[in-house]
């Protein structure tokens, strides 16, 4: 397993305004994020630690790897050879969905992986001729996307801790009519 090269402690304090070391070493990480901090080339895996491993959730170095080699199997063909842009693609739709702890890193996972999945059925399904494996192909696409939608959903109801918020855009007052703005509670009853 490759790693980023180890970050060294700055040896006397910086003049206050002046750029710290660890102001472009963060310049640098989010760089890294931008580029991918998950690569293949040629047999070895790097991975980008620090970015990484704030960017799926985890303070924990052999469960990000472990997640960015299933990743790495997950963008590999069928005859073992790694696509990076596939790589690059599920590296970052999980960056990208920011998960704070584990469970929303594993569900991040699963969706990037099943939305490539998702979109391979598809790509063979619109180069199908042969009606019964184009209706395969169809039909598991189909199924792909309803489990995405649906991970999404649990992703959404994890987030936000199962909490649903109903916003009011736009209201009509007839003539005659109230409208009240506010917290409306029933019950209680007093005198």
């Amino acid at each position: 397993m490759g790693n980023v090269t180890p970050m060294k402690l700055a040896e006397t304090m910086p003049a206050e305004g002046t750029k710290t070391p660890s102001d472009a070493l963060e310049a640098e990480l989010r760089q890294i994020g931008k580029r991918g901090a998950v690569k293949y080339d040629r047999g070895e895996l790097t991975i980008e630690h620090p970015t990484w491993m704030k960017s799926v959730g985890t303070d924990y170095v052999r469960l990000s790897e472990v997640i960015a080699e299933q990743l790495v199997i997950l963008a590999a063909s069928s005859q073992n050879k790694v696509d990076q842009s596939e790589l690059t693609l599920l590296t970052e739709m999980v960056m990208g969905m920011a998960p704070k702890d584990h469970v929303e890193m594993m569900l991040a996972v699963q969706m990037a992986s099943v939305h490539l999945m998702s979109m391979q059925m598809a790509t063979k399904s619109r180069r199908e001729t042969v009606l019964q494996k184009h209706e395969i192909y169809v039909r598991q696409t189909n199924q792909l996307m309803r489990t995405f939608a649906a991970q999404a959903e649990a992703f959404k109801r994890y987030r936000t801790g199962g909490k649903q918020v109903v916003k009011v855009k736009h209201v009509h007052v007839h003539e005659g009519g109230q409208a009240i703005v506010g917290n409306v509670t029933k019950g209680g009853g007093g005198e």
